[in-house]
């Protein structure tokens, strides 16, 4: 009985001793702040470095998240749910996780805990806790009935003792860390909220530190420094220009977070900070892409828009790519499908479009046994006008096609009041006959000439289109192994992106 009672007052004493213990760690905060979907499924997990400050952002209820295990989320009756330890919890607006930055040492509760006066179940209760719930760890003791108790301090500065099977002991990070299932890491924070059906893993980082995951990506680490650090600027302006969530994948910037941060490009990133593309003072949208082809785009031609001083076509000969020409082989059957035609037409003609300046296609013909159709649009549609057998779309708007045409036909002269005009096909035309004006109908038709009597239509149709041509990407813009090609030339970051986008400033935000 006396070495209990003088247990309990060394636990009391100590309690006591500690109940203005400050907090070391700091819970991130981003003075510019970018917000990317890194992970979207209907079950998914994160796996932290260092301890998390946890929000239910329903109830605005703040917890804590513990390091080194899985957090699993997923969707349950319209809520979010967060499973951890053994431990639930549902909100119908999602979870916050804050990262800390520090070195302090955590008591997390995996389960609704009562905090104690003393180092046993018999004590007094000072406060109660729920699952998720946590406090600053002080110290650890052993009673004499061989149960391990933590003494915490929690955030209002209320000092207690809880038992180690109801609680785990963890470490805030000095570089705290998300990991999704794919096994990429993140800096930052996360929010994990519905989207539809499914959950959404949302980063939220620093607008420098989520740099340092882009860089490495849209571009080569290995590269000339001054063609990183072009590359820097480019997708600082276009993420500040952007708002709401981004994608992590080339609909916005390729983003693989901390995992694929490299050096040269974090120095990229941290020698021109805050730095931006800016034209009569404003924030430049600086679009850019793999590679021109030779020369860049006018903006207006290719994206059916207004055009737009900075984004002016330029030379770009210095540029040496992997796709300086490229040529790719299209099934007749995919040119049919697109169009909307049946498998079973023959496909007779091909007709391009090219309505940009460089000679950019702005509309495709096909002309089949039944007909003829036009596609017309932006470069993203003539892009995917042709698929090929793996239904990938073409690198860029800027091309020629060949084809053999079809084996049998005989191409046929038509006059006219105002001269001659081939044609490949005559389903559909109004012909004078002995009987009156009859239209023709699809299929082979033959036709009298001094010749003798030849057909429109032959026994097969074309059966592969090769298109060949030039850059990858919109070519709008920086081009990126153009970029590397000045660099290499010896120009500075600042001279390739004003060479890129005409009459602009380097400034910062």
């Amino acid at each position: 009985m006396f070495k209990q009672l003088v247990i309990g007052l060394s636990v009391v004493a100590l309690s006591l001793a500690v109940s203005n213990t400050a907090f070391a760690y700091k819970q991130e905060s981003y003075s510019k702040q970018v917000q990317v979907e890194v992970h979207n499924a209907s079950s998914t997990s994160l796996n932290l470095t260092g301890v998390y400050k946890l929000e239910n952002l329903t109830t605005k209820e703040m917890f804590f998240a513990l390091p080194n295990t899985p957090i699993t989320f997923s969707q349950v009756n319209g809520e979010v749910s967060i499973y951890q330890m053994g431990a639930t919890m549902f909100s119908a607006s999602g979870f916050a996780l804050h990262a800390l930055t520090g070195n302090d040492k955590m008591v997390v509760f995996t389960s609704d805990i009562d905090g104690k006066k003393g180092a046993t179940a018999e004590y007094e209760t000072i406060k109660s806790y729920k699952a998720f719930q946590g406090a600053t760890f002080v110290d650890e003791f052993t009673n004499t009935n061989g149960e391990v108790w933590y003494s915490i301090t929690d955030e209002q500065g209320v000092s207690s003792w809880v038992p180690a099977d109801s609680a785990k002991v963890a470490t805030v990070a000095s570089q705290p860390l998300g990991k999704t299932p794919a096994g990429t890491q993140y800096r930052g924070s996360f929010n994990i909220v519905k989207s539809g059906a499914t959950v959404q893993i949302v980063n939220r980082l620093d607008l420098e530190n989520y740099l340092k995951g882009v860089i490495p990506n849209e571009s080569y680490a290995s590269w000339h420094q001054e063609a990183l650090k072009a590359q820097a600027v480019v997708a600082r302006s276009y993420t500040l220009s952007k708002a709401g969530i981004l994608s992590s994948t080339t609909k916005d910037q390729m983003y693989k977070g901390y995992t694929s941060e490299q050096k040269s490009t974090n120095t990229a990133v941290e020698a021109t900070k805050d730095l931006v593309v800016k034209s009569k003072g404003k924030l430049v949208q600086a679009y850019y892409y793999a590679a021109s082809g030779g020369k860049t785009a006018n903006i207006g031609e290719v994206w059916n828009t207004a055009q737009v001083p900075q984004f002016v076509s330029v030379d770009d000969s210095i540029e040496k790519s992997p796709y300086d020409n490229w040529s790719v082989n299209i099934p007749a059957s995919n040119i049919l499908k697109k169009f909307g035609f049946s498998t079973t037409d023959l496909l007779l003609d091909i007709k391009l479009t090219k309505g940009g300046s460089n000679g950019e296609v702005t509309a495709v013909t096909a002309i089949t046994s039944t007909g003829e159709k036009t596609i017309t649009g932006n470069e993203t549609v003539m892009r995917n006008v042709f698929l090929d057998e793996k239904n990938a779309s073409l690198k860029s708007s800027w091309y020629d096609i060949s084809f053999t045409k079809p084996s049998g036909i005989t191409d046929v002269t038509v006059q006219q009041t105002n001269g001659t005009t081939d044609i490949s096909s005559l389903t559909g035309a109004s012909v004078q006959t002995a009987t009156g004006v009859e239209t023709i109908p699809s299929g082979a038709v033959s036709i009298q000439t001094n010749e003798g009597i030849v057909s429109t239509t032959g026994t097969t149709g074309i059966q592969t289109v090769t298109v060949k041509g030039k850059g990858y990407g919109h070519r709008i813009g920086m081009s990126q192994w153009g970029a590397k090609a000045r660099a290499d030339a010896g120009w500075t970051y600042d001279q390739i992106l004003k060479h890129y986008y005409q009459g602009t400033t380097i400034e910062k935000y």
